[in-house]
C-alpha cells in the first residue's frame, strides 16, 4: 500500500508551524537521552557518528559538544536549514547536515548511528522499513553501534489523548488523535482567529512492539545488547515505559 500524493512527512516536517507547534519540547530530555547514549558509547571509542533523522538538530548538537564527530541526514530542507543556523550559532560549524532519503546509504562508515524521538515508523510498505535496516547496516562499521529511540506501542495505545485544543500566535489549532490499522494517527487543523480558512496536516506513526524490532535487527545483523523504557535508562516494560529504545551491535553472534 502507499500513500496517495506527497507523503505527510515530506509536507509537514518543511512548514514553520511544525516549529511553532513543538517548540516547547523538553532539551533536558534530549540531554537525559545523550547522557545514557554517552555512557554506553564514548566517544573516545565511537568517534563517527550519524544521526539518522536529525531534525533541526536538537540532538545533533550536544552530542558534538560531547565529543562526536556529527553528520546529521534528514529528508527537510528546512530542518537542515535551521539545524545548520543553529550550528553556527554554538560555534559547531563542524557539523555535517546532509539532505539525505534515510532508506539510501551514504557512502560512508560510522561507529555509531542514532535514530532517535521516534524518527522512524512513517512507511506503509514492510519494505521500505527494510531499506533502512539494511542501510544503516551498510553504513555501520563491523562492531559499530546503533540505537533507536521508538515509542512503546502499548503505552500509546493506554494513554492518547484524543483531542487538544490551544492557541499559537494568533492562531487557533485543534488535534485529534486516533489509532487505526495499528498506526496512531494525528490530524493537525490550524485556523486564523476569526476566519474560516484552515490548513490541515498529518503525522500517521506505525505501532510496532518489541518483538517486532527483534526480528527485523536480527535479520539485519544487528544484535541486541540492551532495551530501556526511558531516558533515564530504565528497564524496559511494556506496560508502563513510555518509550522504547533498543541498543545494539553490528554483527553480534
Amino acid at each position: 500500500m502507499k500513500e496517495a500524493g506527497i507523503p505527510w512527512y515530506e509536507e509537514w516536517f518543511d512548514t514553520k508551524l511544525y516549529e511553532k507547534l513543538y517548540a516547547g519540547r523538553d532539551l533536558r530530555e534530549a540531554q537525559q537521552l545523550v547522557d545514557l547514549i554517552v555512557e554506553k558509547a564514548p566517544a573516545e571509542g565511537y568517534p563517527s557518528l550519524l544521526d539518522l533523522g536529525c531534525g533541526r538538530g536538537r540532538h545533533s548538537l550536544i552530542l558534538a559538544k560531547r565529543g562526536y564527530n556529527v553528520t546529521g541526514v534528514d529528508l527537510s530542507a528546512r530542518a537542515l536549514e535551521v539545524a545548520r543556523e543553529q550550528a553556527v550559532a554554538q560555534g559547531l560549524e563542524h557539523i555535517r547536515f546532509l539532505r539525505q532519503d534515510m532508506r539510501e546509504p551514504l557512502d560512508h562508515t560510522f561507529d555509531l548511528i542514532l535514530n532517535l524521538f521516534t524518527s522512524f515508523g512513517y512507511f506503509l510498505e514492510e519494505r521500505e522499513n527494510d531499506k533502512v535496516f539494511a542501510a544503516v547496516r551498510s553504513m555501520l562499521r563491523d562492531n559499530g553501534l546503533f540505537f533507536i529511540d521508538y515509542l512503546n506501542e502499548t503505552w500509546v495505545r493506554n494513554t492518547l489523548v484524543p483531542e487538544e485544543e490551544g492557541q499559537l500566535d494568533g492562531l487557533e489549532y485543534a488535534v485529534k488523535r486516533f489509532i487505526e490499522d495499528d498506526r496512531v494517527h494525528k490530524e493537525i487543523h490550524f485556523q486564523e482567529h476569526g476566519s474560516s480558512k484552515r490548513r490541515v496536516y498529518f503525522e500517521r506513526v506505525n505501532l510496532y512492539p518489541l518483538e517486532w524490532f527483534v526480528q527485523k535487527l536480527e535479520a539485519h545483523d544487528l544484535g541486541l545488547l540492551d532495551v530501556w523504557g526511558d531516558y533515564d535508562g530504565s528497564e524496559f516494560s511494556p506496560d508502563q515505559s513510555p518509550r522504547l529504545i533498543l541498543f545494539c551491535r553490528k554483527g553480534l553472534d
